[in-house]
């Protein structure tokens, strides 16, 4: 039986997309189809229901991703016992975030992170959390979403927000902009952003990133509640009040209970918490 179809069962029972399964491993989708037919004939039985919501595990499609669960686990172990202890930890890692915060962690991180774990692929990964997918070692990083996909959360750290002008527009402009998901809700930013909203500032733009907030707050649509660690090096924006943060969220890492032990999640675990505090709450 060909481990490569394995995992394509494998993703798809994460994804519940055969195209989404195919972007994950870096195959096309006739590719991952094949792989899949091959695999069901191999058995004698189907593994999964084609819906038009997607694919759903039958009980034999769900028998075989628990065993094939079992038999990654024993491979990452098996990864970690043979790699001489000299070497570090060895193989890939999926850092999944949005896109602000893998471009912040590229930008003051990531370099000291490979150096010293020369042997990790690390391969990043943006995407809401509702739209989230999980492969192999894999670790996220949300703020107040619930884990899924037998996943745990470890509270990292807190991030600090404050609102922010357009440094180049000299009077007070009457809109606002603000943080808005269509896919996913998250109600500590919603709840800041109405109790900070004047009501003379109209909602004029909102986006699902940071950094399109950072540009639409720099060219003057509106102020805004942004992240200090990248707003406040924005030279085109200024921050309207001084004093405290006007909110701090808690990132998360999600994390699983299959792969949490593996010294290339532990490693990447320990460079996110010693890196924390110089990544995310330098202003």
């Amino acid at each position: 039986m060909d481990w490569n179809n394995l995992k394509v069962a494998l993703a798809i029972s994460r994804t519940g997309s055969l195209t989404r399964a195919a972007q994950v491993l870096g195959v096309d989708t006739s590719t991952a189809g094949r792989r899949l037919s091959s695999l069901e004939a191999d058995l004698g039985v189907p593994l999964f229901v084609r819906t038009k919501a997607g694919f759903a595990l039958t009980d034999a499609g769900q028998s075989t991703i628990n065993r094939v669960m079992v038999v990654q686990n024993q491979i990452a172990s098996l990864v970690d016992e043979v790699t001489e202890s000299n070497e570090g930890p060895v193989g890939t890692v999926r850092l999944i975030a949005n896109g602000w915060i893998i471009k912040r962690l590229t930008e003051t991180a990531v370099s000291d992170f490979l150096q010293t774990n020369p042997l990790i692929d690390l391969r990043t990964l943006t995407r809401p959390p509702d739209n989230l997918v999980r492969s192999g070692a894999s670790l996220s990083l949300w703020f107040e979403t619930e884990p899924k996909d037998g996943a745990f959360t470890i509270a990292l750290g807190k991030i600090p927000y404050a609102v922010y002008r357009s440094r180049e527009v000299e009077h007070d402009v009457e809109g606002w902009v603000a943080f808005q998901d269509e896919l996913s809700t998250f109600p500590l930013l919603e709840r800041a952003n109405r109790r900070l909203r004047q009501r003379s500032k109209d909602m004029r733009f909102t986006a699902s990133d940071a950094q399109i907030l950072m540009s639409a707050v720099g060219v003057g649509l509106g102020n805004g509640l942004l992240p200090m660690c990248i707003a406040g090096q924005d030279e085109r924006l200024v921050r309207v009040s001084n004093g405290d943060p006007e909110l701090e969220r808690t990132l998360y890492i999600h994390a699983y209970h299959d792969t949490v032990q593996t010294l290339r999640i532990q490693a990447t675990i320990k460079w996110l918490r010693e890196s924390f505090e110089r990544v995310f709450r330098t202003t």
